[in-house]
């Protein structure tokens, strides 16, 4: 059995990204057509990551594999892949994303920066920019209540005593096979106020 890894997944294939930059030098030379999405990267019993699967379900073997992972496990990213005509992909970027949990024992709504928040089949995915001088801030979910139908959820941001020197970037998907009710209003607090989402599963 897979186990999901909460930590990130960082920057993979730097070796094409090199690649990409040196090549761009030629007049010649064409960007591939780069697709960004979530998913979710699983090792095999080697630790080394043979594919990926995106949230609507199309899973995609990789033409460059990534070696030195746990055995077994899930790693959840944001990633820039290119399709093949093979019908696998190449990665040539990942950006690791939390998978959140339930954090209702000590809820804390320190503010961050919310870009975007979307439903795929499987996960709300979030994107964040925290403000931030390298130090570890710590993420989750807290169900407020359910009523009428409606799973009423805020995130959980625990700023730790990290300094707000400047903004990075944040990726996290709260599964959807967590939350009991197919309606879900989500809250987040911002430096800008309380920002909300409704969506329906």
């Amino acid at each position: 059995m897979k186990r999901i890894i909460h930590t990130s997944l960082m920057m993979a294939s730097t070796a094409l990204v090199l690649a990409i930059t040196a090549c761009s030098e030629s007049d010649d030379f064409t960007y591939p057509s780069i697709v960004t999405e979530m998913a979710d990267c699983a090792s095999d019993a080697q630790g080394t990551i043979r594919r990926i699967t995106l949230d609507d379900g199309r899973t995609y073997t990789l033409t460059n594999p990534l070696a030195g992972y746990a055995q077994n496990a899930v790693y959840r990213a944001m990633c820039g892949y290119t399709l093949e005509p093979s019908g696998s992909a190449t990665l040539y970027q990942t950006m690791g994303a939390y998978v959140l949990r339930d954090s209702a024992d000590a809820p804390l709504h320190h503010p961050t920066n919310a870009e975007s928040a979307w439903i795929t089949p499987r996960y709300i995915n979030l994107h964040l920019r925290p403000k931030t001088y390298g130090g570890r801030q710590y993420w989750g979910y807290v169900t407020d209540s359910i009523k009428g139908g409606t799973a009423y959820l805020s995130i959980h941001h625990n700023q730790c005593g990290d300094p707000l020197a400047y903004s990075t970037t944040v990726y996290a998907s709260i599964p959807l096979d967590s939350i009991p009710t197919g309606s879900i209003h989500l809250s987040i607090h911002t430096f800008d106020g309380v920002k909300t989402w409704t969506f329906r599963k």
